[in-house]
């Protein structure tokens, strides 16, 4: 399962969640999960979500994952408010510009 170019975060967890109900297996370990979701996660938001936690988000719990999706996904929701904040891979680093901050 991949995260849609036009899906934030918090949707395509969501999505993920309610795929895994419908299941024949339900019951997948958090470590399962886990893995899942950071490989169907695209890079860039994967870059914004190691940004959020500080380091390799891989080494979180699962539950940490979630909730970092979610603040990442309801912070972009407000960007329109606070200015845009641009993350780009620029050979092996990480390029942060923000515009329109105040």
């Amino acid at each position: 399962m991949v995260q849609k170019e036009d899906e934030n975060l918090e949707d395509f967890v969501e999505r993920l969640q309610y795929n895994l109900q419908r299941s024949e297996h339900p019951d997948v370990s958090k470590d399962i999960l886990k893995t899942i979701l950071l490989k169907g996660v695209r890079d860039e938001c994967l870059d914004m979500l190691n940004m959020l936690g500080k380091g390799d988000i891989s080494k979180e719990s699962y539950d940490e994952i979630v909730n970092l999706c979610k603040r990442c996904s309801r912070g972009a929701a407000n960007k329109s408010k606070k200015g845009i904040i641009l993350i780009q891979r620029s050979r092996n680093q990480i390029v942060v510009e923000k515009k329109g901050l105040k």
